[in-house]
């Protein structure tokens, strides 16, 4: 049976296929809590030029049975990831450091020794921060890492050191391909980047994005739980539910950790709208070029590209005729089967979650399904 349906609170629409878009919108919420396994809550909010409309449905909180409410908190989890990449570049136009700078300048050899060793050859001094940033190091991702998960979900009040996951890595699991030559997603790299961040600036990873992100973009609702004292959307309210599948995992400070610059945040739709926004009219950096760094892709799947922390979408490599004619989106998703992605053909943010790491539908279907009920109108 599905969990009970919130109706949204917001709207300020132009289009005279407002009122059957908003419908329709929330059914595609509703039938997602009733009837794909697994999934409690789903969140949405759709900001465009002429139509700006977000929702929920399903329940926040199982034992109370608290319906999710469209201004709840939630996991972003890989989605920091473009946060950290924006960090990384504010400090690069600042000339703090240089993307093709080596790691070894700023790690000492106990990090670097040994981290990337292959045919013989430790490559540890040669990965540069461009590489970190765009998954080409080749260092295997620690959640891929087979024992990683268990080890974190053994103890869900461990509160990890970056380090370590880097230690594991290196212990556990032999890296993929030479630096610079494929693409493959690691958050061990984004650990390793978090440190740069940190060494180069002298200030911890969470007073970096307090002051180069959160704080300027007024992004009030969003805070590092395990590193900073919550930040409620809604007064006396702890941020919804997150399961892998029966299990609730949502603010195990294990996870929140071990996910150090690559996720550990919470959010709001509202708040992460802001930062896409931002991001997109280049109110982000003092120089657009700098932005646009960010977006020098790199091939990383049949239907995707990455850049430096952002993901992009091409619909027409999807092999699906009813996606052909979406274009592309941009910005990223999280583990939760969340995200926020930018649409350039319609000017629309889309942002939201499913507050669920294993889930049926796949995420880019899903992002298309509401893409296409609003160009549609329905």
């Amino acid at each position: 049976m599905g969990a009970p349906a919130a109706e949204p609170v917001l709207r300020s629409v132009a289009s005279p296929d407002a009122s059957t878009v908003e419908r329709r919108l929330q059914a595609l919420l509703n039938d997602l809590v009733a009837h794909e396994p697994g999934v409690r809550s789903a969140l949405l909010l759709v900001d465009g030029p002429s139509f700006r409309w977000k929702g929920a449905a399903g329940i926040a909180f199982a034992k109370a049975k608290t319906p999710v409410l469209p201004d709840d908190q939630f996991n972003i989890d890989s989605m920091a990831k473009m946060m950290t990449a924006t960090i990384a570049l504010r400090l690069v136009e600042s000339g703090a450091m240089k993307l093709d700078d080596r790691i070894a300048a700023y790690l000492p050899d106990s990090v670097t020794k040994g981290l990337h060793v292959m045919d013989g050859h430790d490559y540890g001094d040669e990965i540069t921060v461009r590489q970190l940033l765009n998954h080409t190091s080749g260092i295997v991702d620690d959640w891929a890492c087979p024992g990683f998960i268990d080890s974190v979900a053994a103890n869900p009040g461990r509160r990890w050191r970056p380090e370590e996951t880097i230690a594991f890595v290196k212990e556990n699991c032999p890296p993929r391909s030479k630096p610079g030559s494929e693409f493959h997603y690691s958050d061990t790299g984004y650990n390793l980047l978090g440190l740069i961040l940190e060494k180069v600036s002298g200030k911890s990873l969470d007073r970096l994005y307090r002051e180069l992100v959160l704080g300027p973009l007024r992004m009030d609702h969003t805070y590092r739980p395990a590193y900073e004292a919550a930040k409620p959307s809604i007064p006396g309210r702890a941020p919804a539910e997150r399961y892998l599948g029966d299990i609730e995992c949502g603010l195990w400070a294990s996870v929140m950790t071990a996910d150090w610059a690559g996720g550990g945040l919470v959010s709001t739709t509202e708040d992460l709208d802001r930062f896409l926004r931002a991001f997109v009219g280049n109110k982000v950096f003092r120089n657009r070029a700098t932005r646009d760094t960010m977006l020098a892709w790199t091939a990383s799947g049949p239907m995707n590209n990455y850049g430096l922390g952002v993901s992009r979408v091409l619909f027409e490599r999807s092999g699906n005729p009813t996606q052909a004619g979406l274009g592309e989106i941009w910005g990223h998703s999280g583990s939760s089967h969340n995200f926020m992605y930018y649409w350039p053909a319609q000017d629309i943010v889309v942002v939201g979650t499913l507050n669920q790491m294993a889930v049926e539908t796949k995420l880019y279907d899903l992002v298309a399904r509401i893409l296409t009920t609003v160009r549609d109108g329905g």
